[in-house]
């Protein structure tokens, strides 16, 4: 015999009872209604609330990528960072795309692994070089290592491995919520405070979740560059590779699932906290996440990369090699900085002075 499912009510504890007539539970205490379904799931939320979420991943069974004949590739490798990526023969001179170390090592191709797909730069190095450009306007008191076009020039486009993740994610949310209305007359001012609790579910289709797969490439790039339309994504060819470097992946798509659970429950939640917004402050209570139909993909996305050393740090920027948006840390020259609050003070100093002048004369 099942056992017996007993429910309290959200709002003030008292037990619920089931009313035949409206086909709800109601609280007899404080005449609340609440439908059936709606706090059986709020109790299941509430059970797994301590971390007992299902996330269903499928294995990815990797191929291995032996066409050659599609371009003549070579292996690079930098004793500086240690990275280890690929390129066609047509590159010539290179630079490490991760550290800025001109000395990068050529060598005999070695094979990789095929990715499922991948998005072809939509930007040359023309466009990449217009958009670091252009972004660099908004910082001020750049130094001028930044502006140098030869330095600029050594920007180098890389296809990033990616793994992907696709999912249906069932969840369910609970809140406690309160909206407070004020007002006055004549006499006083009044504050009124309503207390509600909140439930949220429904299940969310998620396509096309990037997780880096290169320990090398800064995951907190990785993500700035987003989004990637990915309408654009081919069937990998190693034609596209001719011209540019491709790394390999060092970070497997077991080690990425956790990135992966965190990004897709972090965004479910929040597509359920932009429905709470009527409401003058919401704090979640509990939260029930469960993922299905999870499907993993290798692929190969472009970033332009650039790296500039100023005061002894490295400065590392990122281009979306198909949108142009770029992510980066722009340092500030002090001397531009005091030269400029200077040349302020001077002329605020001369129109004291001039206005002080007119006053007295």
């Amino acid at each position: 015999m099942d056992t017996i499912q007993n429910y309290k009510c959200p709002c003030c504890t008292a037990p619920l009872v089931f009313n035949a007539v409206t086909q709800n539970l109601t609280c007899e205490s404080c005449d609340n209604t609440f439908p059936l379904e709606t706090m059986r799931q709020m109790t299941e939320g509430s059970a797994d609330s301590g971390g007992t979420s299902k996330y269903d991943w499928e294995s990815y069974t990797p191929r291995n990528y032996e066409d050659t004949n599609e371009v003549t590739l070579s292996n690079y490798s930098c004793p500086s960072c240690g990275a280890e990526i690929q390129g066609d023969d047509t590159l010539g001179s290179t630079v490490c795309p991760y550290c800025g170390n001109s000395t990068i090592v050529k060598g005999q191709f070695e094979g990789t692994l095929k990715p499922d797909y991948i998005i072809p730069f939509k930007l040359n190095k023309k466009s990449a070089i217009e958009a670091f450009e252009g972004d660099f306007k908004n910082a001020p008191f750049l130094p001028d290592e930044f502006k140098n076009k030869r330095k600029i020039e050594e920007m180098a486009g890389v296809y990033v491995p990616f793994w992907m993740f696709d999912c249906d994610c069932d969840a369910a949310v609970s809140y406690n919520a309160e909206r407070i209305t004020a007002w006055s007359d004549s006499n006083y001012h009044y504050t009124k405070t309503d207390y509600f609790k909140l439930f949220r579910s429904g299940t969310i289709g998620f396509a096309n979740i990037p997780v880096d797969a290169s320990k090398k490439a800064e995951d907190s790039y990785m993500e700035a560059i987003e989004p990637f339309n990915y309408e654009d994504a081919v069937e990998f060819s190693g034609a596209y590779l001719s011209g540019y470097l491709a790394d390999k992946y060092d970070v497997s798509a077991e080690e990425s699932i956790e990135r992966a659970n965190e990004r897709v429950k972090n965004s479910t939640i929040e597509a359920f906290n932009d429905t709470t917004n009527h409401y003058t402050a919401v704090i979640p209570e509990n939260s029930r996440v469960s993922f299905s139909n999870g499907k993993i993909r290798y692929s190969l996305l472009p970033v332009w990369m650039l790296n500039i050393k100023y005061m002894d740090k490295m400065y590392k920027f990122a281009i979306n090699g198909q949108t142009g948006k770029v992510v980066g840390e722009y340092p500030v020259d002090n001397s531009k900085k005091w030269k400029y609050f200077w040349k302020i003070a001077g002329i605020a100093y001369v129109a004291a002075a001039a206005i002080g002048w007119m006053l007295l004369h």
